[in-house]
């Protein structure tokens, strides 16, 4: 559960617990009815309604006080931007053959954790070496940067993730996809980590030429991972391996 559920979670305890302190003081203010040894029809029926009423004060206090729940929330959040940049940062974010989001193939470690206003965490043992990963440090996408020599040079976007191209294709889609929306710029090639295959798009403009989209797929043809950057790494099955 990411920071925002538990700050959140822990707001709507605390309204419920006023909700219910509420209702005891209401209910111990409130007068009883009191009592007789022989009531007539009447008399019960008004105080079957006032036990009632007194039951379901606790739900309207707490009712009351749901109200607020998202106000309360998004006041939270506001005062952690840490936390409003988690949520944020990748909220439009589009992969492209040159990066995603505000992050440029080609910029420094130091540039791109700029640029995404996150730090960057590395993955595996080879930090620091001329190949490494690095992984934005928010919750709420599975994406790696493939880092040589200090600079980004591709974008992994792993299964778990929601982010899709500025085209539409993201995990989930299928090989049948791909081939309506890239007509004509498809390699494709088997790929015998997953018995599907890998689909490169190969881009027309002379001017992306360096640049490759590679999407893996399973063995009914659906997109399970993809990957964005420089050719030739771009198309390494197993990244800095």
């Amino acid at each position: 559960m990411n920071r925002v559920s538990l700050i959140g979670s822990a707001a709507l305890l605390s309204l419920v617990g006023t909700g219910a302190m509420m209702s005891h003081h209401s209910t111990a203010t409130s007068p009883a009815v009191p009592p007789r040894l022989t009531a007539t029809a009447d008399q019960t029926s008004q105080a079957s309604r006032a036990t009632l009423r007194n039951a379901l004060e606790p739900l309207g206090f707490v009712a009351k006080s749901l109200i607020y729940f998202p106000l309360m929330e998004r006041a939270i959040a506001a005062s952690n931007p840490e936390i409003l940049v988690e949520e944020s940062v990748f909220e439009d974010a589009e992969v492209r053959l040159t990066g995603v989001g505000p992050i440029k193939i080609g910029m420094t470690l130091e540039e791109a954790t700029d640029a995404l206003g996150l730090p960057l965490v590395p993955i595996g043992s080879n930090v620091g070496g001329d190949c490494a990963y690095y992984q934005p440090d928010s919750v709420s996408q599975a994406l790696g940067l493939m880092v040589v020599d200090n600079r980004v040079i591709r974008v992994d976007v792993w299964p778990g993730s929601s982010l899709a191209t500025v085209s539409g294709v993201k995990i989930g889609s299928t090989a049948q996809d791909l081939k309506d929306i890239y007509p004509g710029q498809l390699e494709t090639t088997p790929n015998p980590y997953t018995q599907g295959e890998f689909l490169t798009l190969v881009p027309q403009d002379p001017e992306l030429s360096l640049y490759r989209l590679v999407f893996e797929t399973d063995d009914s043809g659906v997109v399970v991972q993809y990957r964005a950057g420089q050719f030739p790494a771009v198309t390494w099955p197993d990244g800095c391996v």
